[in-house]
């Protein structure tokens, strides 16, 4: 099960450069509608192994449509080396 989100804590501290925000969904879903300051990286490129421009060390919300992709994103960032990648779930629970 997923981790409750604090939505507030995650925009204060993407806004303030403490986290990061990253959509897995594809770039067409991405371009239709995106959360503020969210950078995206389709899952399907992740699973063949493309890393996201950020620190590895970084804090890091990971969110999609529903949250099966983030799921199993935030499980391949880990194997990746990325060490504090939380699930955010679906979209919707972060939209304020």
């Amino acid at each position: 099960m997923t981790e409750k989100i604090n939505v507030d804590k995650v925009y204060e501290e993407v806004a303030v450069k403490k986290a990061f925000l990253l959509d897995v969904r594809s770039e067409e879903e991405f371009a239709q509608f995106s959360l503020p300051n969210s950078l995206n990286l389709n899952i399907e490129k992740i699973e063949f192994g493309k890393v996201p421009s950020i620190p590895r060390d970084a804090k890091i919300y990971v969110y999609c449509m529903s949250g099966s992709r983030s799921k199993k994103a935030v499980a391949l960032l880990k194997l990746m080396g990325f060490t504090k990648v939380k699930d955010a779930g679906g979209i919707i629970s972060l939209v304020k």
